[in-house]
């Protein structure tokens, strides 16, 4: 869970942006990298109009406070971009196939682990975590699809 807190993601991302910038010399990443974040954010609040439900009404397993009760796909919505986009970017750097496995593997296994935890403890339902799933993956296939078709 700790990998997924807003606290940890906020974090995970300036120190990222700060590292790609200084060592990598990266500038239109950044960009793509605050338009994806924009974006889901975006794209987030749309989804909630259309689809609002609360928690899961069953005890909860742990508990969570400071969260609203509204959509709570927001960790998966964070955890999809911020860790997809971070894959993007450092598959770059990484020359080697192997290297470039583990860390998508790496990558998988934290964002499937925090859905299913999320899952797991009650605090949200199957179809939230699957929907957040697919619309942000879908999101970010999109956006890195138009950044190659520019970059090209």
């Amino acid at each position: 869970m700790f990998l997924g807190s807003t606290p940890f993601i906020i974090t995970l991302s300036f120190g990222s942006l700060f590292l790609f910038y200084k060592i990598f010399k990266y500038r239109t990443e950044l960009i793509l990298f605050f338009v994806i974040i924009s974006g889901s954010f975006i794209l987030n609040k749309i989804q909630k109009m259309f689809f609002s439900i609360g928690r899961p009404d069953l005890h909860h397993l742990i508990k969570i406070s400071g969260y609203s009760l509204q959509h709570e796909g927001e960790h998966t919505v964070s955890l999809i971009i911020v860790y997809g986009i971070l894959v993007f970017l450092l598959c770059g750097p990484i020359s080697r196939l192997w290297g470039r496995f583990l860390l998508v593997c790496i990558t998988s296994v934290i964002v499937l682990a925090i859905g299913i935890s999320r899952i797991y403890f009650r605090l949200n339902y199957p179809s939230d975590i699957i929907g957040s799933y697919f619309t942000m993956g879908c999101w970010l296939v999109v956006t890195l699809y138009f950044y190659w078709q520019w970059k090209e």
